[in-house]
């Protein structure tokens, strides 16, 4: 039978969780400005009071949705080989990058929509997504652009580029317009975390021979 300090804990990890829902899902439908943290209890089905006994403020609770974006990225990246082909090794973390992107949705909706607004919010994309990003990679992607000495933010700003990128073409999604419907292969958007990971390694290649 559980202990009255595990159900105590179960319920404050549940409570926990549903402001995050609410929160993601209210930023992501009317903005940063827009979700109130009234608004974000109400959804959340807690008092506005409760959200201050978890986060200090909003910009906290946002950092908090984007936290376990950023651990699984880096859980993936671990498990990425470290050696072989340089072309393949970049080919499959812009893959992963791809992945991530289509599977956190929401949370990029809001770091690419509403960062340009909101300096809090381009903080959290440079601090803690940008950190999803080992040193390994970078030297990667610097690798792949040539040997010759870079500009060290160079890899920093490939990697957001290639972000905001991909976030841009997944926004497409499934439903294509009908003008452009037949230029397609039915199975388009299936395969499409390998076309955009074929496009942009071709492209960052294509770069280092210039």
């Amino acid at each position: 039978m559980p202990s009255a300090t595990g159900k105590g804990e179960a319920a404050m990890e549940s409570t926990r969780s549903r402001i995050l829902d609410a929160a993601l899902e209210l930023i992501s439908e009317r903005g940063y400005n827009g979700a109130t943290t009234a608004e974000i209890a109400r959804r959340a089905g807690v008092a506005e009071g409760t959200i201050y006994r978890y986060f200090k403020d909003k910009k906290e609770l946002f950092v908090a949705c984007v936290e376990p974006v950023v651990h699984e990225a880096l859980r993936r990246e671990r498990r990425l080989p470290r050696s072989g082909d340089l072309r393949e090794l970049i080919r499959i973390r812009i893959r992963e990058l791809v992945q991530i992107i289509r599977e956190n949705r929401a949370v990029f909706n809001v770091l690419f929509t509403e960062g340009r607004f909101h300096p809090e919010i381009a903080d959290i994309m440079l601090q803690h997504v940008v950190s999803a990003f080992t040193a390994q990679d970078r030297e990667a992607f610097a690798k792949a652009l040539g040997e010759k000495p870079i500009n060290p933010q160079l890899p920093i700003i490939l990697t957001v580029g290639l972000a905001a990128a991909i976030w841009a073409i997944l926004q497409v999604g499934p439903g294509v317009p009908a003008p452009f419907a037949g230029l397609l292969p039915p199975d388009w958007y299936d395969r499409l975390d390998d076309d955009i990971a074929d496009f942009f390694t071709n492209a960052i290649f294509a770069s280092a021979t210039v």
